[in-house]
């Protein structure tokens, strides 16, 4: 082998690991995104959780509100004004 190519081996070789740590950068880069991903995707999770839970007290709490209205107004029509 001459060299002339073992050179131009070498140069290939250099090329090659040069892309590999670019490469390794990139997946790197990529693993922490998803990472702030995931991390903000369990955030998001828990807050619609508690907004979900907290349309459902309300909800209880309207139900009870109406109910207790509709009770009022029954005890009222049930009056006698005249």
């Amino acid at each position: 082998m001459s060299l002339d190519r073992l050179k131009e081996l070498d140069e290939r070789i250099q090329e090659f690991l040069q892309k590999v740590e670019k490469l390794r950068r990139e997946n790197q880069a990529l693993a922490e995104r998803l990472s702030e991903g995931d991390k903000r995707l369990a955030e998001m999770s828990a807050q619609i959780n508690q907004l979900d839970g907290d349309r459902r007290q309300q909800e209880t709490e309207r139900v009870e509100i109406k109910n207790r209205i509709e009770k009022l107004l029954e005890r009222l029509n049930g009056l006698d004004f005249a």
